[in-house]
Order: C-alpha cells, then structure tokens, then sequence
C-alpha cells in the first residue's frame, strides 16, 4: 500500500512538472498511468489499453448500466460542449461578433472616462461581463481565451495596464463555467451522473455565482489600480496586437449577441448541449455571413460564400480537437488511480470520516481535481462513487449535489500547471510567476469560497434547492 501511494505521488509530480514545462499531455497522462500502475501492481499494458483509453464496465451509481471508462469515456461525456462551442467561438470571431460586442462595451464605459484608474476599473468590469457572456452563451472557456486576448490586449494597451495582469483578466468569468443553466462541462457531466436539469439549485447556485465574480472582479481591479499607483505601464513585448476592425466591418452590438441569447435559452429549456450549440452556429453564420473573411481561393458568390464560412468552420473545428484532446487527456491518468487499491482506501478512509455525505463529496471531489486539474476527470470519478453511496439511501439532494460539485471542481482546477494557466500566460507573453498571483486569488481561493457558500446555503436552507 505504501509503495502505491508513493508511486501515485511520484506519477502526479511528473504529470504536473512536465504539463509546467508545457510538455503534450496527449503522451504524459499515459506515463503517469504507468507510473501509477507499476508501483500499484496492475499490468502496464492492461493499464493503457483497458483503464487509460477505457472499457466498458457496469456504472458505480447503477451497476445495470453499463458505460465507458478513461479517455472514451470522457470523450463521450464532453464531445458535444468543446467540440461545438470551439465551432462556436470560431465564427463569433471571424464574423466579428465577439469583437463588436467587445469594442461597443469598450467604447461606451470604458473609454468614456479621462481617469486611469476609473478605466483600468471600467476595463475590468467590461472583461468580466463579455466573459460571463460567452460563457452564457456556450462558448467553451479555452475557445473564449482566444476570442477575448486580442480584445483584452487592445483594451490594456489604450488604457495603460500593465501586461502582466492581462492573463487574469482572461480568468474573470471562472465563477460563471459552474452557475445555472450555462452550458458548461461542469453542468454538463452532473447531469448526466446525477439526471439533473440544467438549473439545479438554481438559487443557492446564483447567489455563489454573484459572490465569486464580485469578489473576482475587487481583486482583479484592486491589484491593477496598485501596480498603476507604482507607476507601472503597458508594454506590448513580442505580442502583436490586432487593432479592432472598423464599424462598418463587423455586425451590430444586439445582432452580435443573438447567438449566445439563443444557446442559452435552449439550453435552459431543454438541456440538450449540442442542439444549442449548432443553433447558436445556424444562427451565426445566417445572420452574419457577410463579414465573414472573404475565401480567396473560391471565384464564384456561391463558392466564395461557401468557402469562407468552411474556412471559419474549419478551424474551429482544429481548436475544438485540440482542446477535446488536451480536457480529456487527465481522464486517463485518473482512470488509472482510480483502480488502485490506494485509492480505494483513502476513499475508504474519507467515507468513514463523520461527516454529513454532501462535505465527504466536496471533499473527495476538491482532492480529486487538485490531482489531475481537471474538472472532467475529477467529477467523472467522484459522482458516481458519492451516487453509489448515498442516493439509493436518499441521504443526498442530487440537485444540491449538482451544484456544489460543478463550483467545487472549479478550485485546484487552476494550479500553475493548468492548461488555461499555461495558455493565457503563454498568449501574453509573460511568466506564470508574474501572473499568477492575482489569477491564484480569483480561481482557487474564490471559488473555494463559493463552494463553501453554497455547501452552507444547501445544508442550512435546504428549501431553496
């Protein structure tokens, strides 16, 4: 037992040292599942082919019902929401949605104003709302990370913020991936283990939204106001900035949020992910095909029409494979652990702990995800264990489950060597020492108190689930 928990501890320092170092994750998770499975007494060969890529096995909640395990598996779960909303993002930006919303909110209470520090707080707020909107809307946050960066640079630069806190500003809507009836992966996968709707706990599940973003949103402005106050500027470095296309080249503000307003509301009503999202695309391309990029290699109206939507679609489709690939990766890596006896055990222990089953869930869940930053992985493991246990006992709500687990997944998610850590600083140019500081604050330490909120709000008021 002990040499399986050193060996867990040793996979988990390489798998986290080599995504730091930024190497693929796409052959590290499989090493890190050898690491794990030799020193645990399992086959290597086994380990890969069976529980790293996935088999098919009775279900924990329902042992009736069969599912896949490991990368499958989690492919399975997640396809429909990255794949779609890499789609999604792809051609809000090359329509020039995402910008016009951007330039018009920009334009409108940020620049409005002659006082830095009003617009560097301006600058904020409006990044915090065009975040929370593509969020809303179904865009998938590494797909929205490209959306927003050229925005993002722009607004730093007119404004003079320095470009060290331009990765934290990329991270302001991490409250949104787990409220209500947005279309995430945290929604998403607590449906499908739990059978809930898209609005579970919807009330105690706003409330926590509201407190992480205000509270994401003093942190953020205040640390920026105190590096303006030390008389730090913007400097631009290596990063190339794209200036904002003229009025006339992108669609209007209220037609440019059309998309996102139908996804959500589908969404809402009927909780199917993929249906919105290939709405919100129709919608998209219908309504604003005409500030498409033109295809140069296409020479009649029809062909270039075509084309230049299948160039927008096509690349989309290239973002939404990669970051498919680089979410389910951790699946494996934790479909190893998971089957070992030392995991058992300290599942084992936890279970025995007294206390009520929702904290032993958000406990298991909090140290699942700070194991293999990453949500799906992390919630693909622990609900159905915690199903299993306690929903044929009734001794859980499985809506206050649903809640509290899609914001617990949310905490250790955004270690250094996260994927969205490594990518914003990356795009920005700057160290993860530099940046991390202020995105430390507002994606671990706020959403841990979210998760502690509403554990509170569920346990105390169980009425309002």
């Amino acid at each position: 037992m002990a040499i399986g928990i050193i060996g867990i501890v040793v996979a988990l320092i390489v798998f986290l040292w080599g995504a730091y170092k930024n190497v693929s994750v796409l052959y590290l998770a499989p090493i890190a599942g050898i690491i794990v499975a030799v020193t645990n007494g399992i086959n290597p060969t086994e380990a890969f082919t069976s529980l790293h890529i996935g088999k098919v096995a009775p279900s924990m909640a329902d042992p009736t019902v069969y599912e896949v395990g490991g990368v499958a598996g989690m492919l399975i779960q997640v396809f429909p929401t990255i794949f779609l909303g890499g789609l999604l993002g792809k051609v809000m930006t090359d329509s020039g949605a995402a910008d016009s919303i951007a330039t018009t909110l920009v334009r409108k209470f940020v620049l409005s104003v002659n006082n830095q520090e009003k617009q560097a707080r301006r600058a904020v707020l409006i990044m915090l709302l065009i975040e929370c909107i593509l969020t809303f809307g179904g865009v998938d946050g590494f797909v929205a990370v490209f959306a927003t960066f050229p925005i993002c640079m722009i607004m730093a630069e007119k404004v003079g913020i320095p470009r060290r806190f331009v990765p934290a500003m990329l991270c302001l809507s991490c409250g949104a991936n787990s409220a209500p009836f947005v279309l995430s992966i945290n929604n998403i996968i607590a449906m499908g283990v739990l059978k809930t709707k898209p609005g579970a706990a919807a009330i105690p599940g706003f409330i926590c939204f509201i407190v992480m973003e205000i509270g994401i949103y003093f942190i953020c402005s205040k640390m920026i106001v105190g590096a303006l106050r030390k008389n730090e500027k913007f400097d631009a470095g290596n990063v190339p900035i794209r200036e904002a296309k003229m009025d006339a080249d992108r669609p209007n503000f209220w037609i440019s949020v059309l998309p996102m307003v139908a996804v959500f509301i589908l969404f809402a009503a009927i909780g199917n992910a993929a249906l919105a999202l290939t709405v919100g695309i129709i919608v998209t391309v219908i309504l604003m095909s005409k500030y498409f990029p033109k295809h140069e290699g296409a020479n009649s109206s029809i062909g270039a029409w075509v084309g230049k939507i299948i160039d927008s679609l096509n690349g989309g489709a290239a973002n939404g494979a990669t970051a498919l690939m680089t979410v389910t990766a951790a699946a494996g890596f934790a479909a190893v652990v998971q089957n070992t006896d030392a995991f058992h055990a300290f599942v084992d222990i936890l279970f025995g702990l007294p206390f009520p089953p929702l904290v032993v869930a958000t406990i298991l869940i909090i140290v699942i995800v700070a194991f293999t930053s990453s949500p799906p992985a992390a919630l693909g493991i622990a609900l159905p264990i915690v199903a299993a246990a306690f929903l044929p006992l009734g001794a859980i709500n499985p809506d206050a489950l649903a809640r509290v687990a899609a914001i617990a997944v949310s905490t250790f998610e955004t270690l250094p060597v996260n994927g969205l850590i490594i990518l914003t600083t990356s795009l920005a140019q700057v160290k993860i020492k530099d940046a991390y500081l202020p995105m430390f604050l507002q994606t671990v330490i706020m959403t841990l108190i979210g998760t502690f909120l509403c554990l509170a709000l569920v346990s105390l008021f169980p009425g309002i689930v």
